[in-house]
């Protein structure tokens, strides 16, 4: 596509130092760096693999493509081509599109390494060499220059080249397992001189934790898009009714240690709920592919970090797990227990809400609020949304300047994630985002840092203020980074641990206060250990090697020394 270059422009496209480039108008930050001496500044075009939510049409990307390009041709010489695909199809077009280029690749050396070879065979038998030595010098001093045509003002502008077929240059990678796919199949480019250099900005802009999970052993190969990570779990702990029965707040964060206090208000207080809100049970672990509930699992104190042994186990031999059911139990038998949802206008004794600051503000003067548990990083919060470049890039410093400056400034960010303002979105007099068209649907977690944009339509205005403080106070679960492979962990194994789990936990519904502790204590351990799932669960009676327990051990001693 054939755009307008302003003035500003081209004098942008003749700079080769940030010296000229602030004497074209651009502040040290704005132009954050040249880009390296291999790409000098000519004119490119970059791709951006990405996912496209539902509804998205063709014309609202040209748009939105336009629009980024126009931002970063001005800033970096780059037009922006978008290869946005939806969420179902995005994985295998993105490998398709890396095998294409690879076997183009390999076709490319086979020829030029038959080439070659039939060239020195030709020079064995001709030694007359007949390569002048103007043509050498011409060869060797040969310099790139920018294609130019005539706008419709017959104004001079910067023709930006296709993207070449064995091109791939910026790609959305949305997991731990992609990442760790893609550094395997070493079609990753290493970023981390850029992150000290032409991209060192990213490091003001991105939580370090976040920043520092792009690795894979020493290097970087994914910027990780700054987002808020987890949440926070809070006890709300009602100030009249702790007051009068004489409980000390600093000394309730669970709901073990509320118990008391609970009884006490659900026996002579019947105006209030005795508890209300999520009661489910915090740093509980299953060891299954996809997180559901298996009766091998385990659960750590609510403030257990990364480097806490959380090894699986038969979940109704965990003393925590096992009280803390029956609680619940007890609990429930004396309709104790409210809606998991806390609404405004509830009167309760004791709320459990899981959220940020901004979540339980409205309760501060009627309650004392104790942190249960500090937010947590897992594998899949954190992984959810990154970028990589990779090998077969154009161009990695300005992969990276588009990178760094789609994660810092919010033109771009903007444009990227909502689309076009007076098409796409419009903004309130308060300033606030209102989404007016259905043809431009983005992941937001998908697009770029997050507290660079607006905040999404209907979110509190001081969203990204409260998920800064948030990410502060993140901790590393004990499980973060925790994954197997089938290859790990025998299939059959894992759907007779599956088939138990679905039997144990059908059962574990129907219990009551009276019958919950002898069901928890019928010998699950037995009952284990005379099935096929005891070899899955790696107990002491099984040397097969394909075992969770000898998967998680390895693991462990690997990354902790334990």
């Amino acid at each position: 596509m054939k755009r307008r270059i302003l003035s500003m422009v081209l004098c942008l496209a003749m700079v080769m130092t940030a010296f000229a480039a602030t004497a074209c108008g651009q502040t040290d930050e704005e132009a954050m760096s040249s880009v390296g001496e291999d790409d000098a500044d000519h004119a490119m075009t970059l791709t951006i693999w990405g996912i496209k939510g539902k509804g998205t049409t063709d014309e609202a990307i040209a748009l939105v493509e336009e629009a980024m390009s126009s931002i970063t041709e001005a800033q970096f010489n780059t037009s922006i081509k978008l290869m946005l695909y939806t969420e179902s199809e995005y994985d295998k077009a993105l490998e398709a599109k890396m095998d294409e280029i690879q076997a183009q690749l390999d076709k490319e050396a086979e020829e030029a390494a038959a080439k070659k070879a039939a060239e020195k065979e030709a020079k064995k038998n001709d030694t007359t060499d007949t390569t002048t030595a103007e043509e050498t010098s011409a060869e060797e001093s040969t310099e790139y220059a920018d294609e130019t045509i005539l706008d419709e003002y017959g104004l001079p502008a910067t023709l930006y080249p296709e993207v070449e077929d064995t091109q791939l240059d910026i790609f959305l990678m949305t997991d731990y397992e992609m990442l760790m796919k893609y550094s395997e199949k070493g079609v990753l480019s290493a970023l981390d001189e850029q992150l000290s250099s032409s991209s060192k900005l990213l490091k003001s802009y991105i939580h370090p934790t976040i920043l520092s999970a792009g690795k894979v052993g020493k290097t970087t190969y994914a910027i990780l898009n700054n987002q808020p990570i987890g949440e926070y779990t809070y006890i709300l702990l009602n100030k009249e009714l702790m007051d009068k029965y004489y409980y000390d707040a600093d000394n309730i964060k669970s709901l073990s240690d509320a118990y008391d206090f609970i009884i006490d208000v659900g026996t002579n207080d019947k105006s209030y709920t005795p508890v209300m809100g999520d009661l489910s049970a915090l740093n509980v672990f299953y060891f299954t592919e996809d997180g559901s509930e298996s009766i091998i699992g385990n659960m750590l104190p609510a403030d257990a970090v990364a480097g806490t042994n959380g090894a699986p186990d038969i979940l109704p031999s965990v003393s925590t797990w096992k009280e803390y059911i029956i609680l619940q139990k007890k609990l429930e038998a004396n309709k104790w227990v409210g809606a998991e949802e806390i609404k405004e206008g509830d009167k309760f004794a004791v709320g459990f809400i899981k959220g940020n600051a901004g979540d339980i503000a409205a309760y501060e003067e009627d309650y004392y609020i104790n942190v249960v548990q500090n937010p947590q990083a897992t594998t899949e919060n954190m992984y959810n949304g990154m970028f990589a470049v990779s090998t077969y890039t154009k161009s990695l410093a300005r992969s990276m300047e588009i990178i760094t400056y789609l994660n810092t400034k919010s033109d771009l960010r903007n444009l990227f994630a909502y689309g076009i303002e007076g098409t796409h979105y419009e903004l309130d007099d308060d300033g606030l985002l209102k989404m007016i068209s259905d043809d431009y649907n983005m992941e937001l977690a998908y697009t770029g840092n997050m507290f660079v944009a607006y905040p999404p339509e209907g979110a509190d205005p001081e969203i990204w203020e409260y998920a800064k403080a948030q990410n502060l106070d993140m901790v590393l679960s004990p499980w973060y980074k925790f994954t197997w492979t089938e290859e790990q962990v025998d299939a059959d194994l894992q759907k007779a641990v599956a088939a138990l789990s679905k039997t144990f936990f059908a059962g574990l519904k129907t219990q009551t206060a009276d019958t919950i502790e002898e069901y928890l204590n019928k010998g699950w351990d037995d009952v284990l250990a005379n099935s096929q799932a005891m070899e899955w669960y790696g107990g002491s009676e099984t040397e097969n090697e394909l075992t969770m327990g000898k998967v998680y051990s390895a693991w462990f001693s690997a990354n902790y020394g334990g």
